[in-house]
């Protein structure tokens, strides 16, 4: 899986952004619940983490209000494009990094932790939150968003396998839950949105919790 990730990925790099404006539907409200809660909890002083950065869409616009982003992405070519756009505009505290999240070796602790549609990428998932936990700083924050395991989220799974060879793994609130807080993780916020109604969930889950 993580072949055809790093393949996928660093072939589609400079075409990644235009693509995503198709699902505006997901990615805008993905922002916007998840700027809120970031606008609530960033201080100047923050060091943070992101798994699953790709092109810096949205690291670079939590970087002004940081003292430091660290931006993971297992793809080159989209690293890439985020430096391209970081020299565009200016920002200069963005450290781009090639790798494996859960195969990298971090050595400091972050005040907050995100990821915006990264971690169905990871198989581990016990370990991933495990690790997550350990390197947040105490109070620090984690804030991602996921696939909601759904009727309809499996249909675009399914799209999303046929498209990049890739079958993203989903989760239940249930799941977030115990993951959570067998790591130690205290829930702030935890909520589905996005093609949400009163006959189906979102597709979309948003995660707020704090160390």
């Amino acid at each position: 899986m993580k072949d055809k990730m790093i393949v996928f990925y660093n072939g589609n790099a400079v075409t990644y952004d235009h693509e995503q404006e198709d699902f505006g539907f997901v990615r805008i409200p993905e922002w916007e619940i998840a700027s809120e809660a970031i606008q609530k909890v960033a201080r100047k002083s923050y060091s943070v983490l992101e798994i699953g950065a790709g092109t810096g869409r949205f690291t670079l616009e939590i970087a002004p209000l940081v003292k430091q982003v660290t931006a993971v992405d297992i793809a080159q070519n989209m690293l890439d494009c985020m430096t391209r756009k970081m020299k565009t505009q200016g920002i200069s505290n963005v450290i781009p990094l090639c790798g494996d999240f859960m195969e990298m070796d971090f050595q400091e602790k972050y005040d907050l932790i995100v990821g915006f549609s990264a971690i169905e990428y990871i198989k581990e998932k016990e370990a991933m939150f495990a690790k997550v936990s350990n390197l947040l700083a105490p109070g620090g924050h984690l804030i991602v968003t996921t696939p909601h395991n759904t009727f309809f989220r499996w249909w675009g799974r399914m799209g999303n396998y046929f498209r990049q060879g890739i079958f993203m793994e989903a989760y239940s609130k249930k799941k977030i839950r115990r993951l959570l807080r067998a790591n130690g993780l205290s829930i702030i916020d935890l909520n589905d949105l996005c093609l949400k109604s009163i006959f189906s969930k979102g597709i979309l889950l948003f995660v707020h919790a704090v160390k």
